[in-house]
């Protein structure tokens, strides 16, 4: 059993489905945080793998969250302080954004408009950054039914000076039509180059895909999943389907997920905080890291 504390993170882990994938992964290491403050820095063994274990399925498909616990795990069993272990993991994490953002500027289009949606903060980092070098005029913002957090992102455009329109999630696709690109977050990059983002991607990446136009994914590398391709991905969990309608007759079933996989093909490049990766080189680089796991 776990210390109350640490349970505590778990659960609220276990309940957050707005946050991004990030946010979920520094709240790890908050768990781990709390672990090392009630127990010290010289952790039990079966402990540490214990914490290993419950802290990465409390959101069994994030990738973010899994690397970052193994990550930590690995390190303390080579003998590295704890405290000092934490501190550079996040770290990692709170810098990347920017890193990312400078990454995608080198690929991305000179100027037009962008479609997007849900609340990432690497593309917001990214459409920030774009406007401010006099590179976007506008961007596009699918709502992501059921929680909405598109609406989330878009504010947040609007606050920082870009002009930014909110459609229905299914009008997005329609905008690739005469959208310059496609930019979307991702939850994990899978090993054969897909990756996994909010339902709605799939679709806008296809109309990018019909109208030759980019898709371009932002995201920190310590979101490869090495451990799952597009076929043994264990698929998104089944949520509350009453975010999708409330009072549903009870003839009709209603099925409710946040996450989806997008083919390999239908991405263009993936900007990291290591640089712009083709899924060519993504499945090569997860390849070898399987190998060497």
């Amino acid at each position: 059993m776990l210390p109350p504390r640490v349970e505590a993170v778990i659960r609220r882990i276990e309940a957050d489905h707005t946050s991004g994938a990030a946010h979920i992964a520094s709240m790890g290491l908050e768990a781990i945080e709390a672990l090392v403050l009630d127990r010290g820095p010289k952790l039990d063994p079966l402990l540490l793998r214990e914490a290993a274990r419950r802290i990465p399925e409390a959101q069994a498909t994030n990738a973010a969250l899994y690397n970052v616990v193994r990550i930590f795990a690995q390190l303390v069993a080579e003998g590295q302080d704890p405290p000092d272990v934490v501190k550079h993991l996040r770290k990692e994490i709170e810098t990347a954004r920017d890193k990312v953002a400078r990454s995608f500027l080198k690929i991305a289009p000179e100027g037009g408009s962008v479609v997007t949606l849900t609340n990432s903060a690497n593309v917001l980092a990214c459409l920030r950054l774009l406007r401010r070098r006099g590179r976007l005029d506008r961007a596009y913002v699918m709502e992501s039914r059921p929680l909405n957090e598109g609406r989330l992102l878009a504010g947040t455009l609007a606050e920082a000076g870009i002009p930014v329109t909110l459609v229905p999630d299914a009008a997005g696709p329609g905008l690739m039509a005469h959208a310059t690109f496609v930019l979307t977050g991702a939850d994990s990059v899978l090993r054969d180059g897909a990756i996994v983002n909010k339902m709605g991607t799939y679709a806008v990446a296809l109309a990018a895909a019909d109208h030759r136009r980019p898709a371009y994914v932002a995201c920190e590398t310590f979101k490869f999943d090495a451990r799952h391709d597009s076929v043994s991905w264990p698929g998104s969990p089944a949520m509350d389907p009453s975010q999708v309608w409330d009072d549903a007759p009870k003839n009709i079933d209603v099925e409710n997920r946040y996450f989806e996989v997008v083919p390999a093909r239908l991405v263009t490049m993936v900007a990291t905080e290591r640089g712009c990766y083709a899924p060519d080189t993504i499945r090569t680089m997860l390849a070898q890291a399987r190998v060497q796991g």
